[in-house]
């Protein structure tokens, strides 16, 4: 069985690059987009099956992100972790826009995988739920 491909929107060049190998080094397809923007260009292109957002990225941010990906009809499932340092005064925001789970950075760095793996098991509980009729 393949892993899941995540797409992780991450403006710093450090942290995209050590999420990535994390991810990859757990068995995980990963892609990258810098900003926001380029990850709603990817997303024109594919789905992945999680989504890793920072929130403060320039052009569109987390929210935006969320808010975007929850628009589209072929994206509005995917699960979004919002992974981010900054995530006092957005809590309530970022939940009521879509976010799946929202971990802090740098607090939260380890228990990422963990998350990642039990996000990924609901959904595709609720996405065989639903494709069996249940």
């Amino acid at each position: 069985m393949a892993k899941a491909l995540i797409l992780i929107a991450e403006d710093d060049t450090d942290t995209r690059a050590l999420l990535s190998v994390l991810l990859e080094r757990e068995g995980f397809q990963v892609m990258v987009a810098r900003d926001g923007a380029a990850a709603l260009r990817i997303l024109a292109l594919l789905q992945p099956d999680l989504i890793i957002a920072d929130l403060l990225m320039p052009q569109v941010n987390g929210l935006e992100l969320i808010r975007s990906v929850r628009a589209m009809p072929e994206c509005a499932t995917i699960p979004i972790i919002v992974f981010s340092a900054y995530t006092d005064g957005y809590l309530q925001e970022m939940k009521e826009a879509g976010a799946t789970a929202i971990l802090r950075k740098p607090h939260d760095f380890f228990h990422l995988s963990e998350t990642i793996t039990e996000v990924l098991a609901i959904h595709q509980n609720f996405r065989n739920t639903k494709a069996s009729g249940e």
